[in-house]
């Protein structure tokens, strides 16, 4: 389905706001809107985590496996080679 030419992904919203977007455990209430995983430390608010999962459903949906989001980026490349 495209909509003016850009593809539209469908995403089930639910869990989204309840499942770390990093590790995917289940994240724990740590003040009012405020979550976070026990398991590897990600706190965010609940609308943040809820975003980051949507792309993160939406990603998977149109690419497959994503790598995970915790990956060190490469800084050794020289661009001008």
């Amino acid at each position: 389905m495209r909509e003016n030419g850009v593809p539209i992904i469908v995403v089930e919203p639910r869990g989204t706001s309840s499942t770390c977007p990093m590790c995917s455990f289940k994240l724990i209430e740590n003040s009012y809107r405020r979550l976070k995983c026990s398991r590897c430390g990600f706190e965010a608010d609940r609308d943040t985590v809820a975003v980051l999962n949507i792309e993160k459903r939406a990603l998977i949906q149109m690419w497959g496996a994503l790598t995970p989001l915790n990956v060190p980026q490469m800084t050794d490349v020289n661009p001008n080679r």
